[in-house]
């Protein structure tokens, strides 16, 4: 349920893409699988370099070792090493620091914040958050903010099929 460049809740009502993250026509040679799809907003679709190219090597945003090579401190991603050119190339080829992103996480942690103080402990907090699926938008964010493993506490509180 969210944006797997921004980590936007995605809403009923927005324009989501499947996106090739590798596309077809230019990388035959790549395996077209459910890891080279991502459910995207549409505006983060359109806003990235319509070529891939000039950002190789890149790093998948699938990678498992995604997490240990970026970081999110201050408002903006950076690769967590300053010679990791292929974690540099993915954070500028999503455009996840461009100045639009960057205000809408920005304001969307003010909102959190407040929601916070607005709570008497944790365990409230924790419950307000998760009655609504849009407070954990960029989640990243949040958990650098908030000191929360909120991904697993996602992973508990999705409904097992």
């Amino acid at each position: 349920g969210f944006c797997a460049y921004s980590e936007r809740f995605i809403k009923q009502t927005d324009s989501v893409h499947i996106e090739h993250f590798y596309p077809k026509a230019e990388y035959s040679n790549k395996e077209d699988d459910y890891m080279n799809w991502y459910a995207v907003l549409a505006w983060m679709n359109e806003h990235k370099p319509k070529k891939i190219k000039p950002f190789l090597p890149i790093l998948e945003p699938s990678s498992k070792d995604i997490l240990d090579r970026i970081k999110y401190f201050d408002g903006i991603f950076n690769p967590k090493k300053s010679t990791d050119i292929e974690a540099e190339n993915l954070i500028s080829f999503l455009g996840i620091n461009k100045i639009e992103v960057r205000n809408d996480r920005f304001k969307h942690v003010q909102r959190v914040k407040k929601l916070k103080e607005m709570c008497s402990d944790d365990e409230e907090f924790l419950e307000m958050l998760f009655d609504d699926w849009d407070n954990l938008s960029f989640i990243t964010a949040l958990e650098t903010e908030f000191k929360f493993d909120l991904m697993s506490l996602i992973k508990q509180k999705i409904p097992k099929k």
